[in-house]
């Protein structure tokens, strides 16, 4: 039996969901969403004012058309909070913090070699960052959590299991980080490409029902499945390990990949040992390849050429198995699908009978950032939602939605 309290709480997370996804509005706007009288509306809002959840200013932009004075539109207030997100990636470090609305507050991103330092080393550097972030966005009274992602497989108590692109194994990333932030800080660990998944769909409306596929393309490959905008993890949280989807041979680069995975073929190192196969200098970067390509230059082209065909053939897979309605694609590799996307679309029609419907298949527009980013919406996704532990027992049957 739900008591006042539950009810209140659950109604309160219905309040501020509608006002992150539709705006600021009027009481009036709000009560009628929530379907709630004006009493009922009054009070909720009373507390969320005073939790500095949400703020009322004078409705100079009302859409209403109404005589007399003008009303007061309730919204999300901008200093209610940040949510940090960070990243743990091979060769770079990245943190970024948003408020309420998701607004980004700030953001940083450094060159690290993690993969060739001890771990320690490369959680201390990240944690400076973090406390840069906090101090930057309104100081840990205002921060309400705390997300870092990585490659890497991991379990639900933050446990890095193995992140083999980072050379980590067993490492209790979330214990170290309470220790340094404290137990009661929310913290949450998770996997980049999955982080990057949210990122791409949370702002989406919360009732849409497809199934989108996100790779996420750095050294490695990673991947993440969001269903009616949440995540699919599978049974032991180890769902879309896109990059081990065995394609054969050898790959065009071995280093700590598995050979004939789609990471061997499409990651970071892969497409830059190709390039360096077809004969370019030894010491060319991925943006010296990007660059080549901008300017067409043939061993430019057809490693991107061989990658196209390396990634169709993943791509393939995926589509055959989850039937997505998109495939994202992130992380610094991403835009070389630009310049063979016709080649990989016509590859992979060839594979589907007459019918079958094709997805979507783009690059993110979140660039290097994505996963940080979605790290924080993931955060305020959790805060965002309901908590059974808030909740007496017995009263999960009060139904809202979140």
């Amino acid at each position: 039996m739900a008591t006042p309290q539950s009810i209140r709480y659950l109604n309160e997370l219905r309040a501020l969901n509608v006002l992150f996804r539709k705006g600021a509005m009027s009481r009036a706007a709000l009560a009628r969403e929530l379907g709630l009288n004006r009493s009922s509306m009054g009070n909720i809002i009373a507390n969320l004012v005073s939790d500095q959840m949400v703020v009322e200013r004078a409705d100079l932009e009302r859409t209403e058309t109404r005589t007399g004075r003008p009303g007061i539109a309730v919204e999300l207030s901008p200093g209610g909070g940040a949510f940090i997100g960070a990243e743990i990636g091979v060769d770079r470090l990245g943190v970024v913090a948003i408020d309420l609305s998701t607004k980004l507050l700030y953001r940083d991103s450094v060159s690290f070699p993690t993969a060739e330092r001890p771990a320690d080393e490369s959680i201390d550097a990240v944690i400076g960052m973090i406390r840069e972030a906090i101090a930057k966005s309104g100081g840990p009274g205002e921060v309400r959590g705390l997300c870092v992602t990585l490659p890497a497989l991991l379990d639900r108590k933050g446990l890095v299991i193995n992140g083999l692109l980072l050379g980590w194994q067993q490492v209790p990333l979330r214990t170290l980080l309470q220790g340094k932030f404290g137990e009661d800080f929310p913290i949450i660990i998770e996997n980049d490409a999955n982080a990057f998944g949210i990122a791409e769909t949370y702002k989406e409306p919360s009732n849409r029902s497809d199934t989108k596929a996100f790779l996420m393309i750095e050294n490695g490959v990673g991947g993440g499945i969001v269903v009616g905008g949440k995540l699919f993890r599978g049974s032991y949280g180890h769902a879309a390990e896109f990059g081990q989807i065995v394609l054969g041979g050898e790959g065009f680069f071995r280093g700590r990949t598995r050979p004939g995975h789609l990471e061997g073929y499409v990651g970071k190192d892969a497409i830059l040992a190709r390039y360096h196969w077809h004969g370019a200098d030894p010491q060319s970067t991925l943006d010296d390849l990007l660059a080549a390509i901008g300017r067409s230059e043939s061993i430019a082209l057809k490693t991107a050429h061989d990658w196209g065909q390396k990634l169709a053939l993943g791509l393939t897979q995926i589509t055959s198995v989850l039937n997505p309605s998109a495939i994202v694609l992130g992380g610094s590799v991403a835009p070389v699908f630009d310049v063979v996307a016709d080649d990989i679309l016509g590859a992979m029609r060839k594979e589907f009978i007459e019918g079958f419907r094709m997805p979507e298949i783009r690059v993110s527009a979140l660039g290097i950032d994505g996963p940080s980013l979605g790290g924080a919406m993931l955060m305020h996704q959790q805060m965002f939602s309901v908590d059974e532990k808030v909740l007496h027992h017995g009263e999960q049957s009060a139904s809202a939605s979140a």
